[in-house]
């Protein structure tokens, strides 16, 4: 009796021991609290999180305090622009006498940048913060606008919006000027040796009676925790100016035309965002210009091209100058290029305007003159290739964005960057 109660006993025993051990590791195999989870090794998560779509990396955020420090950081977000191949066409309409009338388009493929086909540019993002707003600079995936007086940076992809901080300016007798869109204007920039992403803002006062520039005043901001503007003074004397183009940034300068005198004299500003100095850049001789100068990336070197609004669509013929050396202003000899206008078939019997340039040397043109209620085509153009490198089409607009129309394109790439201000 005592021998079978013994035995009986050590069976209980062994079948409880088997039971914990069991238990314990199916809590191992699910992680339960209390046990440790074998870590990932960051490089390998880095190059697993590559590899997911900026909408997965928002989400994923979440998962824990380390994995938001690494997606958040600059170098994560600079390795996903670099890995990023997929890219958008946008364009921004506004109407130039009243800026509260404006459409907001992108492309319907991911890769417009195909010969092979036609892609639509369609009305499909909804940015009400833009009404009345002017259209300042776009790139690494981030656009800026200047709405009614105030300068806005939005994330195209995560839809954060950021508003920087209002210059307060006085005038000479120690009031306050009002801060509106009058005589201002303003440029947003990616400083490549720094990493650092600042706006330039540019006022200027003219004299009531010859309409001369009598003073501009530029101030810097540094996109970041607790952002301020700055008040810069080049070193090198540089006339009064007003800016008369949008900026153009090739290896850490930028690049934009400007009016100086009583006369309107067109000339190219160059401001070295490291250095923040600016230097006056004289146009060549031969080129004439009674407006704002045509700027572009040609080769990794700012260009002046010069054409003729009336004849391009039947002589195809541009006038392109490429910069040497912007200190002593050395500009190379003339090139007279040749469009392909017969594979252009829109532009027959038509004027033809460049309408904006791409950060890969190549120009964007279409009908000079828009008409409501019809498709509106464009080619983008290679000048270094001499060939038509995409085709793709505006859909028919209503006649309530008006008629005298200021057209902006970009393309950009998705981007995760979280704005700090």
């Amino acid at each position: 009796m005592g021998l079978s109660f013994r035995l009986t006993a050590v069976k209980e025993l062994k079948k409880r021991k088997k039971k914990l051990e069991e238990v314990g590791a199916r809590r191992c195999r699910r992680g339960a609290p209390g046990v440790a989870i074998l870590q990932i090794p960051e490089d390998l998560l880095t190059e697993i999180l590559l590899r997911l779509p900026a909408k997965s990396l928002m989400r994923l955020k979440c998962v824990s305090k380390l994995w938001s420090s690494l997606i958040s950081s600059r170098r994560f977000t600079n390795l996903f622009l670099k890995t990023r191949q997929q890219r958008r066409l946008f364009m921004h309409l506004v109407n130039k006498e009243n800026h509260s009338e404006f459409a907001l388009f992108s492309s319907s493929s991911p890769n417009p940048y195909s010969d092979r086909a036609v892609s639509v540019l369609k009305r499909d993002l909804n940015m009400p913060w833009m009404l009345g707003g002017e259209f300042v600079s776009a790139l690494r995936g981030l656009l800026c606008v200047r709405v009614q007086g105030r300068l806005l940076i939005c994330n195209l992809t995560t839809k954060q919006l950021v508003e920087l901080p209002t210059i307060i300016r006085r005038t000479r007798l120690g009031g306050v000027l009002p801060n509106n869109d009058n005589n201002v204007w303003d440029y947003f920039c990616h400083d490549p040796v720094h990493d650092e992403y600042k706006a330039l803002n540019i006022v200027w006062e003219e004299s009531k009676e010859e309409g001369k520039v009598v003073r501009s005043e530029h101030h810097v901001l540094v996109l970041g925790p607790g952002v301020s503007w700055r008040c810069i003074q080049s070193s090198t004397a540089i006339p009064p100016h007003r800016p008369c183009s949008q900026g153009i940034s090739i290896n850490g300068v930028l690049y934009y035309g400007a009016c100086i005198d009583n006369n309107n004299t067109s000339v190219v500003m160059s401001f070295d965002l490291r250095s923040e100095e600016f230097t006056l850049i004289k146009l060549p001789l031969d080129v004439v210009m009674t407006s704002s100068p045509n700027l572009m990336n040609y080769g990794g070197k700012i260009a002046v091209f010069d054409y003729s609004v009336s004849l391009l669509a039947t002589n195809g013929t541009v006038d392109l100058w490429t910069l040497e050396d912007g200190g002593k202003s050395i500009w190379s000899n003339k090139m007279s290029l040749v469009l392909p206008v017969s594979q252009m078939n829109f532009a027959s019997n038509n004027h033809l305007k460049m309408q904006s340039t791409t950060r890969s040397g190549e120009v964007r043109l279409a009908k000079a003159t828009i008409v409501f209620n019809q498709h509106v085509f464009y080619v983008t153009y290679d000048f270094e290739r001499n060939m038509v490198t995409s085709r793709f089409k505006l859909k028919p607009l209503s006649a309530s964005i008006g008629t005298c129309l200021r057209t902006n394109f970009w393309d950009d790439t998705e981007s995760i960057m979280y704005l700090e201000t």
